[in-house]
C-alpha cells in the first residue's frame, strides 16, 4: 500500500519530468498531476489559474530556452507538500526579460514548493535564482570576483 507522501512524490516527478522532458508536448502530464484549479506564486509576468494556462507558461519558457537539461538535487515530500532544488542548464534561443537570445548555454538554479490535494499539485510557489538568469543571459552585468 502506497502512503500519501509516495503519491504525491511520484505525482510531482511524473509532473517535472514531462514538463521538463525535451519534447514540449509532455507538457500534456499536467492534465493527470495538476488539480483543475492551480494557484502559481513565483511566475512573473503569469497568470496561471488551470492546466492551459501552466501549460502556456512551459511552452512560452521553452521558447526562451530550449535544449534544456534538467536536475533535481532534492526532492522532498510529506503527506501535503513536495518540494525540489532544481537546476536548469539549456540554449538561451529566444528573447528573455528584454535581453535579445544569442545562442548562449546558460545554468540556473532554483526551487519549487507544492501544495499537494488528493495527489494532485494544488498551488506551487516558484522561487527561480533570478540574479544567476539574468547574469548568465547577460541580463545585468557578472559581478567581480
Amino acid at each position: 500500500m502506497h502512503t500519501q507522501t509516495d503519491i504525491n512524490r511520484r505525482t510531482v516527478q511524473r509532473f517535472l519530468t514531462g514538463t521538463h522532458s525535451r519534447n514540449i508536448e509532455d507538457v500534456a502530464v499536467i492534465d493527470e498531476t495538476v488539480a483543475d484549479t492551480i494557484t502559481c506564486h513565483g511566475f512573473p509576468g503569469f497568470v496561471i489559474e488551470d492546466h492551459e494556462s501552466y501549460k502556456n507558461f512551459f511552452r512560452v519558457f521553452r521558447q526562451s530556452f530550449s535544449d534544456m537539461d534538467w536536475t533535481v538535487h532534492a526532492l522532498i515530500a510529506d503527506e501535503t507538500h513536495v518540494c525540489a532544488r532544481w537546476e536548469i542548464t539549456a540554449t538561451f534561443s529566444g528573447d528573455f526579460a528584454g535581453v535579445k537570445a544569442d545562442g548562449r548555454r546558460v545554468t540556473f538554479d532554483g526551487m519549487v514548493l507544492y501544495r499537494m490535494e488528493r495527489g494532485l499539485i494544488a498551488e506551487t510557489w516558484l522561487q527561480i535564482n533570478e540574479m544567476q538568469l539574468l547574469t548568465a543571459i547577460g541580463a545585468i552585468p557578472a559581478l567581480a570576483a
